[in-house]
């Protein structure tokens, strides 16, 4: 059994860097039970891992992490893809998984797909040649190359945006009964001829946020005045809200309310209203989806629904984790909670 203390006449590697083998030595155990003790293993107990501990520090050992990654059959990093790192939403839910993943010994890599296929598909193939170990992704889909893959189910998690895989966790909200509340809202303050500019249709979440105003204007035998604005054939938010608004009061449209399917749109809506000289929330009210923080510094502050981003990429990056260093089962969907967060863009009428 060996003792806790170190001979000072014992035998020290001189003019190199110590190698395992040399704390093996002076320990007096075997080099796996050293590997053991710096990995942590219950195996090994906790007068050795002391022990083992002291000499490291004494003679200055660096743990050679890629090589023990390489034996493990692991990189300890993981992929998160992203359409666009310009917008404000995503960096809250990068920041929350980078934290989280640290803590635990993972580095995060970053790819942006630009919102192209070809880009999001080389991405993907680190997963397959082994540069990382899962993927977390937060564009609502999942790279092509991968779908092949045995137990890809396993090593992804989607954030905020569903992807069409079943088996592949997801972390969200609710975000139908999100708009439903919405638009509850803005009927209580009175409005009847509320316009929605949703996202694009391609997105399981843009079309929850979409088909709850749609319910919620045929419920309440709104139906005639229905009007559904989509981004699709545009490629960034600031544009799209800005063109949507101005081409809706070009053609004569007076809405009371605009509810927006994120900030950056309603952000950009409330500019061509105000370029329109549209009194806001006299003339039209707005709501958005997100709250970013520029959200409440908008004259007047933008009304809003909370998302919470850093708990959304926190979350996500605990189950990563647990399923592929842990080896548990995917949680298949985590719904998160939202709030309203009421501001003076939108008045009573």
């Amino acid at each position: 059994m060996p003792t806790l203390s170190i001979d000072d006449t014992t035998e020290r590697p001189t003019g190199r860097r110590p190698k395992m083998a040399d704390i093996a030595r002076m320990a007096g155990v075997d080099i796996s039970t050293v590997s053991r003790a710096l990995a942590g293993s219950p195996r090994v107990t906790k007068e050795t891992r002391a022990l083992i501990d002291q000499i490291v520090r004494d003679t200055g050992y660096v743990l050679n992490e890629a090589a023990r990654n390489l034996r493990d059959g692991r990189a300890n990093q993981v992929l998160v893809i992203v359409s666009d790192i310009a917008a404000p939403f995503y960096s809250d839910v990068v920041q929350g998984i980078v934290e989280t993943l640290a803590e635990r010994g993972i580095n995060v890599l970053l790819g942006v797909t630009l919102r192209q296929a070809k880009r999001e598909a080389k991405l993907g193939k680190q997963l397959l040649t082994g540069v990382v170990d899962g993927i977390i992704t937060v564009t609502g889909s999942v790279p092509k190359p991968i779908l092949n893959m045995q137990g890809f189910d396993r090593k992804v998690v989607a954030i905020s945006r569903p992807v069409p895989h079943e088996g592949v966790t997801c972390v969200t909200i609710d975000n139908y009964a999100a708009a439903k509340e919405v638009m509850a809202h803005l009927y209580a303050m009175g409005h009847r001829r509320i316009v929605h500019i949703g996202g694009p249709n391609h997105s399981e979440t843009y079309r929850d946020r979409s088909a709850a105003y749609v319910d919620f204007m045929r419920d309440h035998g709104l139906v005639e005045l229905t009007n559904v604005r989509s981004t699709d054939s545009f490629n960034d938010d600031a544009e799209s809200g800005f063109e949507i608004m101005k081409s809706m009061l070009n053609d004569g449209s007076r809405p009371t309310a605009v509810f927006c399917a994120t900030d950056e749109l309603a952000i950009s809506a409330m500019a061509a209203a105000r370029q329109a000289n549209r009194n806001i929330p006299g003339d039209v009210s707005f709501f958005g989806f997100d709250d970013l923080k520029l959200a409440g510094l908008m004259h007047p502050p933008l009304s809003t629904v909370s998302v919470p981003r850093f708990e959304m990429g926190r979350r996500g990056a605990e189950e990563l984790f647990r399923q592929i260093y842990k080896g548990e089962m995917p949680s298949t969907k985590i719904v998160l909670e939202h709030r309203l967060v009421l501001r003076d863009s939108v008045a009573k009428i």
